[in-house]
């Protein structure tokens, strides 16, 4: 398994507030079951996660709302004959600026 985890972005919510977006994909090992693994998540990460959407894509995908305010994207795509998760996180705005490293 690989995981490519890029640097967060940061962007304005209002007068020093910020939010940040970031953006993992994983390449699971052979044998990965894309459909099963969105079924489970909720499940899995615990009663502070609601789901918020199941996405209608040919893909298998949800949409999940922290408790805190953290929205969650999970897709299972194939890209390539591979198959990727593309997991997007949004933060609540947080008050002050951004880290700036």
């Amino acid at each position: 398994m690989t995981v490519d985890t890029p640097d967060p972005s940061y962007l304005t919510c209002g007068d020093d507030t910020y939010y940040a977006t970031i953006r993992w994909g994983v390449t699971p090992g052979p044998g990965f079951d894309g459909e099963a693994f969105v079924d489970a998540l909720p499940g899995r990460l615990g009663e502070d996660f609601a789901v918020a959407e199941t996405v209608d894509i040919t893909s298998p995908a949800v949409a999940l709302d922290h408790s805190g305010g953290t929205v969650l994207d999970v897709k299972v795509l194939e890209i390539d004959g591979g198959i990727v998760v593309d997991l997007l996180s949004l933060t609540p705005c947080g008050v002050g600026q951004p880290p700036t490293e």
